[in-house]
């Protein structure tokens, strides 16, 4: 049987190839999904999940339905496989978006799934020149997914803690890389997505992230769960909500981004 992408086969990306340089004379890799504009417009940073340096078929769904929508985007990965300088990276593209024609430097915004969802939310608690956040499945605190895992699935916790190490011998560094410790600097319009039956980051990651937020005063919060939706967008027993989700993400970066 011959499988489409949104039947779960291969995914055609459709950015255009190129790479940002880093201070330290690396560089990550982008895709860069120019809308049908001439003039400069509003733009969004989009980071993607993944243990290693990130995929960007785990978020094409969402890069090709904001430029349809009107936006330029740009799809990166990380420099590392660990999350220590994810925010960095972040950036970073905002440094190069901020010399590009196409861009218009007052309206650059963030979404991240997964892993990429705790790399915006860092992002923009550290640099407030992104103007809207938005995430789907964040993992946000990953002490919560390390020990909770233990007895409830112990390949899983056998997977988080041979990446990022022993959560008790390491918990500084758990601290350090994990979002949860950091939102209460997010000062941008926040969405949060997340779906109940998520079993890769439970819905309370959103929720707490939520509730720091609100609690250090930032009072445009809005937090979306979706019953029967999983970790990546996929629908119990089956399909993908990409359109649905995607018509959550798309309005308020409309709203926010102008």
């Amino acid at each position: 049987m011959k499988l489409t992408p949104r039947d779960g086969g291969p995914v055609l990306l459709t950015g255009a190839t190129s790479s940002i340089p880093l201070p330290d004379g690396t560089s990550v890799k982008t895709l860069l999904y120019r809308a049908a504009t001439d003039a400069p417009a509003a733009t969004i940073v989009v980071c993607p999940g993944g243990m290693g340096t990130g995929m960007f078929e785990i978020v094409e769904w969402a890069a090709s339905r904001l430029r349809a929508a009107g936006f330029h985007v740009l799809s990166m990965n990380y420099r590392g496989d660990l999350p220590t300088h994810d925010p960095d990276d972040i950036s970073a593209a905002f440094d190069w978006l901020a010399e590009q024609p196409f861009a218009d430097v007052g309206r650059i915004g963030l979404f991240g799934v997964s892993r990429g969802g705790n790399a915006v939310l860092r992002a923009a608690a550290a640099d407030h020149r992104f103007r809207a956040v938005a995430t789907f499945g964040a993992v946000s605190d990953f002490l919560q997914q390390a020990f909770g895992t233990a007895a409830f699935a112990p390949a899983r916790h056998r997977l988080i803690t041979s990446w990022l190490g022993d959560p008790v011998a390491n918990r500084a560094f758990y601290e350090q890389i994990q979002a949860i410790d950091h939102v209460q600097g997010i000062v941008q319009p926040l969405l949060l997505l997340h779906g109940e039956h998520d079993m890769h980051a439970p819905v309370e990651q959103s929720i707490l992230v939520r509730d720091k937020v609100v609690a250090a005063g930032n009072g445009d919060v809005t937090l979306e769960l979706f019953p029967v939706l999983g970790h990546f967008g996929e629908v119990v027993p089956s399909g993908f909500a990409y359109d649905h989700l995607a018509s959550r993400f798309i309005p308020f970066f409309q709203e926010k981004l102008g």
